[in-house]
């Protein structure tokens, strides 16, 4: 992996304690690597994080900095997608806090451990469906009109803005970022949603939707393969077109912005 020795590649993967995060787990444990996983539940990961809680997240990258300094991979991968709007203990909308601020934040504060790897990656999980989301700099976090899928839209196309805003900035480091759209997969994202809980509805579910481990194979995919910085990758470590409002220089720079202000750190 990366042209390095297995044996020495350790990874970080959030919400790795089922679905797309427990398979990428399994499939990067396969090939030899090290994973060390974050998530709320402390019997099925590493490092217990709350990914809604910034002091949370401090703490867990200070456990992993004092554990880990060499990291190659960093997989953003937890999600939320809310059917009513909930707020984060920091008082913030939890579907921006956990898919898109954590990332930012959690990738700011193990970029030295990234960095001194040698041939460090991150990459965000976003989503096909991005191209249907809006970022909403009057609103960002939907305080007068709340809508489940909206937001998650939103919090998709902020990946891909942060990505293509982070691979500019390691230009000619030996860090890179990408983006991974992993397909519409069978997990409990929408859990939440009655028909997604619908016993009768599962059959059809399985049918269209990909499987946690076909998107693992894409995700290992896209830590493996050469000169991945401000790509998006698809199934079969394809590289696909991303949205066109992500590629807005104003709109890039603005979410930057915002998002330093929320989260309190820089690049």
């Amino acid at each position: 992996m990366n042209d390095r020795s297995e044996s020495t590649y350790v990874c970080v993967v959030t919400g790795a304690s089922r679905g797309i995060g427990k398979a990428t787990t399994e499939e990067l444990e396969r090939r030899g690597a090290t994973v060390v996983t974050l998530g709320r539940d402390a019997a099925r990961s590493t490092i217990t994080c709350d990914l809604a809680s910034f002091t949370s997240i401090r703490a867990a990258a200070a456990q992993i900095l004092e554990r880990w300094p060499r990291i190659a991979l960093l997989v953003n991968n937890a999600g939320v997608q809310h059917l009513r709007r909930t707020v984060s203990v920091d008082g913030i909308e939890e579907t921006l806090a956990v898919n898109h601020l954590a990332p930012f934040l959690l990738t700011r504060l193990l970029m030295p451990a990234l960095d001194a790897g040698g041939v460090g990656r991150v990459l965000t999980l976003s989503s096909e469906l991005a191209r249907w989301g809006r970022v909403d700099f009057d609103d960002l976090q939907q305080t007068r009109r709340y809508n489940g899928t909206r937001a998650y839209l939103q919090s998709k196309l902020a990946n891909i803005m942060f990505t293509l805003s982070l691979a500019s900035r390691l230009s000619g480091s030996t860090v890179s970022a990408a983006c991974v759209y992993p397909g519409l997969v069978v997990t409990d994202l929408m859990r939440e949603r009655w028909w997604w809980r619908s016993r009768w509805l599962r059959p059809l579910w399985r049918a269209i939707f990909s499987t946690p481990n076909d998107a693992a194979r894409t995700v290992v995919a896209a830590a493996t393969l050469p000169a991945a910085n401000g790509c998006c990758f698809t199934a079969g470590g394809r590289t696909v077109r991303v949205p066109g409002p992500a590629l807005d220089p104003a709109a890039q720079q603005r979410l930057w912005d915002e998002t330093v202000r929320l989260v309190g750190v820089d690049f």
